[in-house]
């Protein structure tokens, strides 16, 4: 990809043909995808490098555009070429940020407290648990439930066995829940109830 990119000059093309023929004849022409690819790598590179602050992962989403983007040439139809590869890096760029985010059960959570917290800090922990429980006493019985399971760690799935419902059921409570919740939050913080 240095090499590539090393040889690019942002914002020149390597192409006379317009975007729109280059991606219709790629469908046929692996070759018109390559000027492309050269035509833009260096600016999705950039692009992602941007989001994701990182230089291997940048080179990896790049990548990943450009093989989605040759795969769903079909789809481009007549849309313009170029906000159409931004999208796809945009969407590779939130998926690689999906996966960077540390996933770690509220177990591992709590392992990683402090052993002997102060007394300050368990007094404001049970500060804190007391208005979480006020908070959710104030919902729905099903509406608490699906907060307290989705607290425990559960997926909406696991959360739909357990109640043995369905899973927009479950969906649509926690949004209720949620709302509720920031309801009530703002009311709080106005000053009122």
């Amino acid at each position: 990809m240095d090499a590539l990119l090393s040889s690019h000059v942002s914002g020149a093309t390597f192409h006379q043909e317009p975007d729109s023929a280059l991606a219709a004849r790629a469908l046929h022409d692996p070759e018109a995808f390559t000027l492309l690819y050269r035509a833009y790598a260096l600016d999705v590179f950039r692009y992602c490098y941007r989001r994701l602050q990182d230089r291997e992962s940048a080179e990896d989403a790049t990548s990943q555009t450009f093989v989605n983007a040759y795969a769903g040439l079909r789809r481009l139809g007549h849309k313009p070429f170029r906000p159409w590869l931004f999208t796809i890096a945009h969407n590779v760029v939130v998926d690689f940020h999906r996966h960077r985010r540390p996933h770690s059960s509220l177990d591992e959570a709590e392992n990683r407290e402090a052993v002997d917290p102060s007394p300050e800090m368990l007094a404001i922990d049970q500060e804190l648990r007391d208005e979480i429980q006020q908070l959710l006493r104030q919902l729905s019985k099903r509406d608490r439930e699906v907060v307290e399971l989705r607290m425990a760690g559960l997926t909406g799935r696991e959360i739909a066995q357990t109640l043995d419902c369905s899973n927009e059921a479950v969906r649509a409570a926690q949004y209720r829940a949620m709302h509720r919740l920031r309801e009530l939050l703002e009311a709080e913080g106005n000053g009122e109830q």
